[in-house]
């Protein structure tokens, strides 16, 4: 899951607005244009007006950016930084020199200062206004508290949570399918007036219908991730990329679970659409689905990083790699819902890890694929939705020998046969099992 293309790059204008938080001091600096068109912020100042101290070395390219006693490297024309302490490195647009100075991205900004400052940095194209820390998660963790009257030790402690995509559109086509059933598509105007659901029930309400309600699998939600303008991450040759390989595989693992008489598949786009993270997880909501299960592809700077990966949701990520990948998904949604949402989600931990564990069991048995453990994340899509859920990253489309095997036909007829066989499996086990109630995490 990587980097996607922003919007209205073409369009930029002369200069951009950086602002801090509620402050009131900002600053107006001069967008840089690359040969071909491309638009950048000015490094050093962008740096200078948010307290980033810098290190170059002219000879290799090298920089260093610190803020207190966090590091970052970066070297130009490298698509990706690292930070130094925990030797991480993350996925970015690179640095340019652009009209005789270094041009940061303004995506790139998002990630690299996000980790600098500690903080949700967000960059508004509309605008060209780069604004750093406007959000306080651990504010907002306490707000949130104080205003549902949920004692402290009820609340699962989250990192906070970065931003790294351009803001969510509203979404272009509603796509169910179902038997029997033809596909509808909603107009982007009709899409544009969709209602928010109900507000989510008290935790106490939640955990007393996850101890009672039994589980029968009958609903199920596939995801496939990214579409439309968000690319997701592009192959090694860059024609490639994580929206078409995510759709082909979802649709097949919606046509094999249909043939069972006894289930009702939902899709949540089903051609090269664009849709929100909210209107997918609302989608799920709104269907009183018993699964969801978001299909996507990893992406790494080493190129030879290989295997399927399964999530769960986690309010702490497994590692930072795992925080990141959440964090460039997840964009910039409403933290407040986000968070309370964290709150209510823990009743369908064990039956999320049991059914990723089933899908894991049969994408190794299938197709011998490694398989890394099943890791954690505050993924928005996990979070908000009211049921078990799970997101498979079904091979690295960064590794060449990995995006040719989601290039094969034969090779994404076996994961998805995988993925639903794990899901059938799934079904199985709860449903004859003694314990057949959602379990509490």
């Amino acid at each position: 899951m990587g980097m996607g293309k922003a919007a209205g790059q073409t369009q930029a204008s002369d200069s951009a607005v950086l602002r801090y938080g509620d402050q009131a001091n900002q600053a107006s600096v001069s967008l840089l244009k690359g040969t071909d068109g491309k638009v950048f912020l000015p490094l050093l100042a962008t740096a200078r007006f948010y307290g980033v101290e810098i290190q170059k070395d002219d000879l290799g390219g090298k920089i260093t950016l610190r803020k207190g006693t966090v590091r970052v490297r970066l070297v130009l024309s490298q698509p990706f930084f690292l930070l130094m302490d925990s030797q991480d490195a993350y996925p970015v647009d690179p640095l340019e020199m652009a009209g005789g100075e270094i041009g940061l991205p303004p995506e790139s900004a998002e990630d690299i200062l996000s980790a600098l400052l500690d903080t949700d940095v967000r960059w508004d194209w509309d605008q060209r206004n780069l604004v750093a820390g406007e959000v306080n998660t651990r504010d907002l963790r306490q707000e949130i508290l104080k205003a549902k009257a949920i004692p402290t030790s009820a609340v699962p402690s989250a990192s906070p949570v970065t931003s790294g995509s351009a803001t969510p559109a509203a979404p272009q086509s509603q796509l169910v399918i179902n038997p029997g059933e033809a596909v509808t598509e909603n107009t982007e105007e009709e899409a544009q007036t969709e209602t928010a659901p109900p507000p989510p029930p008290s935790v106490i309400e939640a955990e007393r219908v996850a101890d009672t309600k039994k589980l029968h699998i009958r609903r199920i939600i596939i995801d496939p991730g990214h579409g439309g303008k968000d690319y997701g991450a592009s192959g090694f040759d860059k024609t490639y990329y994580e929206k078409q390989a995510t759709l082909e595989i979802a649709r097949k693992v919606v046509q094999i679970l249909q043939k069972d008489s006894r289930l009702q598949v939902f899709i949540t786009r089903s051609t090269d659409h664009y849709i929100t993270l909210k209107y997918r997880t609302d989608f799920a909501n709104s269907h009183k689905a018993d699964l969801f299960v978001s299909i996507h592809c990893n992406s790494n700077p080493r190129s030879k990083a290989s295997g399927t990966e399964t999530y769960v949701y986690g309010a702490r990520a497994s590692n930072q790699v795992a925080a990141y990948q959440a964090a460039r998904e997840n964009g910039k949604n409403d933290l407040k819902e986000f968070i309370l949402n964290d709150l209510l989600h823990n009743a369908y931990g064990r039956n999320s890890r049991d059914l990723a564990h089933f899908v894991d069991k049969n994408i190794r048995k299938n197709l011998g694929q490694q398989i890394r453990r099943i890791q954690t994340a505050p993924f928005y899509v996990l979070c908000r939705v009211n049921m078990p859920s799970i997101l498979v990253e079904t091979a690295f489309i960064s590794n060449p020998k990995e995006e040719k095997k989601l290039r094969d036909e034969a090779w994404k007829n076996k994961i998805a046969r995988s993925i639903a066989d794990g899901i059938l499996a799934y079904r199985d086990h709860v449903e004859k099992s003694d314990d057949n109630q959602q379990a509490k995490f």
